[in-house]
C-alpha cells in the first residue's frame, strides 16, 4: 500500500491573470470528475534521491503554472449549473508518496484496485471551490530488488481540457523540468470565447443519434441490472504485424469509390465492437450503439489554434443489430464507424453545441454526454460501448529528466464497457487496446479478440 509522507500545495512562481474565465459550453459537459492517469519510470540512477524527484517536479511545476495558469484555480457554480474559473491561483498539489512494493509487484500496470493507490485521491466532499483542480501524486517503489522506479499520477480536471490539452501541458511541465524553455508556438492559447456563440439556439437540423437516449436490453425497461455488474480491465496487445493484418482484412472488399483505406482506428474498433457483440450472446434484432469522441480543432470553421487549450471534443455515434455486427465483415463495420466519423462538419459541430445550449439546467444536458455523473447518467455498457483513440496523443514524450515513461495509461477501472487504444511505448508499431468490460464477460471476449485474429494468420497460410 502507498504511504503518503508529504502533501504540498504549488503555486505559480510569479502574478497570473486574475478574475474569471468563461467555459465554453463543450467544457461543460464532460466529466466534472478529475481523469486518473499513471506514468510509471524506471530511473537510470541507481543511487536517485528521492527528494531530488519532488523539488525538481514542484520547482518546475511552479514555473508550468505560469502559462497554464487556469489549472491553478478553482471552479465556481453560475446560474443554470454553468461552470466558470475563478483564477484565484489557489494552486495545484503534489503528493510524496513511497510504497514498499516493487516495481515488478504492480504487473503490467494495467487498471485495478493496485494501481488505483498510485492515483491522487480527490475529496468531493468539499466545496467545489476548495477542490484542487489538477492534483499529482509521486510514488517512489521499494528497490529492494535492485531497480529504482517510481509513478506519477494524475488527478486531472476534465473541464480544464481534452486529452490534447492535458499532454501539451504535461509535456511542457515535463520540458522546463529538463531545464529547457517554452518557444513561443508551445504556449497556451487560452480565450475560450472563440467557442463563444451569441445567436439564440437553433433546432438541430441533424438526428443527433448520439445524444438520444441508448438502447436497452431486449425485455428490460432500465438498465439497472447492467449497471451492478462489474467490470474489469485488461491490456491486450497487438503486435504490428497483428494490426496490419486486421487493417488488410477490413480494406479486403470494394471500398466506395473516391474513399481511402480504412486506418487503424476503424480496423481495430470495428473489431472491437464485433468481439464486444460476440461475448455477449443477445439475440440477433438487439439494437447496439458505440459512441466516439472525436476532436475538433480542425473541423469547425474557423478552426480552433493548434494550442487551444480547452475541450474541442464532440460526441458521435453509430449503431448496429447484433446479428449484422457478428455476421458481416469487419469492413461493413468500420464503413458505420467512417460514417460516424465523416458527419462532423462545421454545420454539424455547431449543431450539437446548441444542443447544450438550449438547455436551461446544464445538469440535463450533462446526462446526456459521458460527463454526465450518478444513477441518471447516461451507462455506456452492455449493450452499448464506447471506444477512444489516444493513438495521435504525444502521451510518450513526458521526460522529466529521468527519461521517457515505460508505461502510460489510464488509473482506474471504468463503470462503463469501454476500449481506449494506443501506441505501445517501445515504437514497434504494437498497439495496446485497454478494454474495460463486464468481469463475466472478459475472458470470452478475450477468445474472441485474439482468435478472431489468429484465424486470419491460419486463413492467410491456406
Amino acid at each position: 500500500m502507498a504511504t503518503i509522507k508529504a502533501s504540498y500545495t504549488v503555486k505559480p512562481n510569479e502574478s497570473t491573470p486574475k478574475g474569471r474565465l468563461w467555459l465554453s459550453d463543450l467544457d461543460q459537459v464532460v466529466r466534472l470528475s478529475h481523469t486518473p492517469l499513471i506514468y510509471i519510470y524506471k530511473s537510470q540512477k541507481q543511487n536517485q534521491k528521492s527528494r531530488a524527484i519532488i523539488e525538481t517536479l514542484k520547482n518546475s511545476l511552479s514555473k508550468i503554472l505560469v502559462h497554464y495558469y487556469p489549472i491553478a484555480g478553482r471552479y465556481c457554480y453560475k446560474d443554470g449549473g454553468r461552470l466558470e474559473l475563478n483564477l484565484n491561483a489557489k494552486g495545484a498539489v503534489l503528493i510524496e508518496a513511497q510504497t514498499t512494493k516493487t516495481i515488478h509487484d504492480y504487473g503490467d500496470f494495467s487498471p485495478s484496485d493496485s494501481t488505483e493507490e498510485l492515483i491522487p485521491k480527490v475529496d468531493y466532499n468539499q466545496p467545489i471551490e476548495e477542490i484542487p483542480l489538477f492534483v499529482v501524486q509521486v510514488t517512489i517503489f521499494s528497490n529492494k530488488d535492485e531497480s529504482f522506479g517510481f509513478a506519477i499520477g494524475i488527478a486531472y480536471s476534465h473541464p480544464l481540457s481534452d486529452g490534447v490539452g492535458c499532454f501539451n501541458l504535461l509535456n511542457s511541465w515535463a520540458k522546463i523540468s529538463r531545464g529547457e524553455t517554452l518557444e513561443d508556438n508551445e504556449l497556451p492559447f487560452l480565450d475560450r470565447t472563440i467557442l463563444k456563440f451569441s445567436h439564440t439556439p437553433i433546432e438541430p437540423c441533424f438526428e443527433h443519434i448520439e445524444l438520444k437516449p441508448l438502447p436497452l436490453i431486449l425485455g428490460r425497461s432500465d438498465n439497472d441490472i447492467e449497471r451492478k455488474k462489474k467490470t474489469t480491465a485488461e491490456l491486450l496487445k497487438l503486435t504490428k504485424e497483428q494490426v496490419e493484418k486486421l487493417q488488410k482484412k477490413t480494406n479486403e472488399f470494394d471500398i466506395p469509390k473516391g474513399s481511402k483505406p480504412y486506418s487503424r482506428f476503424e480496423a481495430i474498433s470495428a473489431h472491437i465492437w464485433k468481439c464486444a457483440s460476440k461475448a455477449r450472446e443477445l439475440e440477433e434484432n438487439q439494437q447496439s450503439v458505440v459512441r466516439f469522441n472525436v476532436e475538433i480543432r480542425n473541423r469547425i470553421i474557423p478552426n480552433l489554434p493548434k494550442t487551444y487549450y480547452g475541450n474541442a471534443l464532440i460526441q458521435t455515434s453509430t449503431r448496429g443489430y447484433i446479428g449484422e455486427i457478428t455476421s458481416k465483415p469487419l469492413n461493413y463495420i468500420a464503413m458505420k464507424i467512417r460514417e460516424a466519423h465523416e458527419l462532423i462538419s462545421n454545420e454539424y459541430i455547431r449543431s450539437q453545441i446548441d444542443v447544450i445550449r438550449s438547455f436551461e439546467n446544464l445538469d440535463d444536458a450533462r446526462k446526456l454526454f459521458i460527463g454526465g455523473e450518478g444513477k441518471n447518467a447516461t451507462f455506456f455498457g452492455n449493450p452499448n460501448l464506447h471506444i477512444t483513440s489516444w493513438m495521435a496523443l504525444p502521451a510518450y514524450k513526458s521526460d522529466f529528466g529521468w527519461g521517457k515513461p515505460f508505461y502510460f495509461g489510464l488509473g482506474y477501472v471504468s463503470p462503463h464497457d469501454r476500449g481506449i487504444i494506443y501506441l505501445n511505448p517501445n515504437g514497434d508499431g504494437s498497439v495496446i487496446v485497454c478494454m474495460h468490460f463486464q468481469v463475466a464477460l472478459m475472458q470470452i471476449f478475450k477468445k474472441f479478440f485474439y482468435g478472431d485474429i489468429n484465424e486470419l494468420f491460419t486463413s492467410a497460410k491456406l
